[in-house]
């Protein structure tokens, strides 16, 4: 039996390529006997920013180069629309120029919205790598090769390489003056001597102190009171300052200069914010059993540990 050659509608910003977790998306859709893909480059007339980079035809360089390395038993056709901040007229500037196509396989919650209502077939992709394009762009712009490695094909890592990406992102930052953003991070120990930690949800994942942004208008100390409380459920009083972290690397997905604080547990109702898997007890003697999101955590651990004379 023959099937049905379908034709899938696929809308990316693509800043800067196909990431991982796309071609994953992509693979999905092929084992249901998609044929062809059209992409669409949303943002397509924004570039030189540091949320759009790269012009559309770099963007649509780069997809190319992943589809020729990766896809290559899939049709790929590239096409570039522009914001409008109408969802109907962004629709409707789809429907009047793309080729003839059935299905819409997305696991965007904004574009399912907007074609929800018409007579192409919306099927949500299931997300099983989750990659932010933010984290990208950091790692852009701090060389981190490694990292990118694990998200894009050689091909387009040498490309990036060609039109000199690194550079371009760290000169777009320092000219937007966009600076590391202040967190905070809070050593608690309990009265068993166990460290409290955050199995955490979301990227990146595993063990991880209570932390967070501070608020604009926000001393680092209010911001960690408010954080504890709203992540665990405990109410909490400085015991010690630590030391202020600010290794540009510290983070996967940005710059953030956090300043670590052990704080006193004065009243107990320990809970789990939404964002965490369950919050766990570590022995300080296995912390060296413990994989953590942000490896200077342990650092902290080690220096709220340490008695004073």
């Amino acid at each position: 039996m023959t099937q049905e050659k379908k034709t899938w509608l696929f809308i990316t910003r693509a800043q800067p390529w196909l990431h991982a977790g796309q071609i994953d998306g992509i693979r999905q859709a092929v084992s249901q006997w998609i044929s062809k893909i059209v992409i669409w480059v949303g943002s397509a007339n924004k570039e030189f920013t540091s949320d759009n980079p790269f012009t559309y035809d770099e963007r649509k360089k780069m997809i190319e180069l992943s589809a020729e390395e990766l896809l290559q038993d899939i049709e790929v056709e590239i096409l570039p629309v522009p914001d409008m901040w109408d969802n109907e007229k962004w629709r409707n500037y789809i429907f009047n120029n793309a080729p003839e196509f059935k299905y819409i396989i997305s696991g965007n919650a904004w574009v399912q919205e907007v074609f929800k209502d018409t007579d192409k077939k919306i099927i949500p992709l299931e997300i099983r790598k989750f990659v932010k394009w933010s984290t990208i762009r950091w790692n852009l712009t701090t060389r981190n090769i490694p990292e990118l490695e694990k998200v894009l094909p050689k091909s387009v890592v040498d490309y990036l390489w060609e039109i000199r990406a690194f550079q371009r992102l760290r000169e777009i930052f320092n000219a937007e003056r966009k600076t590391p953003s202040l967190v905070v991070d809070m050593v608690l120990i309990d009265n068993d001597g166990k460290i409290i930690l955050i199995d955490r949800k979301n990227f990146p994942q595993w063990a991880a102190l209570p932390w967070w942004f501070n608020d604009y208008g926000e001393r680092w100390k209010d911001a960690a009171i408010r954080e504890v409380k709203e992540e665990t459920g405990l109410i909490v009083e400085i015991e010690k300052e630590l030391w202020v972290w600010d290794e540009p690397n510290r983070d996967p997905r940005a710059h953030n200069v956090t300043r670590a604080f052990k704080w006193k547990i004065i009243w107990w109702e320990l809970k789990a914010a939404d964002d965490a898997k369950a919050i766990v007890k570590i022995d300080p003697e296995k912390l060296d059993d413990v994989k953590f999101a942000f490896p200077d955590h342990k650092e902290m651990i080690l220096e709220a540990l340490k008695k004073t004379s």
